[in-house]
């Protein structure tokens, strides 16, 4: 039967260094934009981008606008 040794060197690495771990729990602004994903039937989407093109805004623009006025009036 052969004889295995132990390996000599630290298979994990080094842990990494402290000023990473904080920024990595650090929260984001809530002006930074975030991706939302969810799926729409194409004949919507095709009637919101032509909406959104036609009041020359962008797509996630008529999307707040909207959320704002729909918790507007609830």
């Amino acid at each position: 039967m052969a004889k295995i040794s132990k390996p000599t060197t630290n298979r994990k690495g080094a842990p990494p260094p402290e000023f990473e771990a904080r920024i990595n729990l650090s929260r984001n602004s809530d002006q930074d934009l975030r991706p939302l994903n969810f799926k729409v039937p194409a004949a919507f989407k095709r009637e919101f981008k032509a909406y959104a093109n036609e009041m020359d805004m962008s797509m996630v623009s008529l999307l707040v606008t909207c959320f704002e006025h729909y918790k507007s009036t609830r």
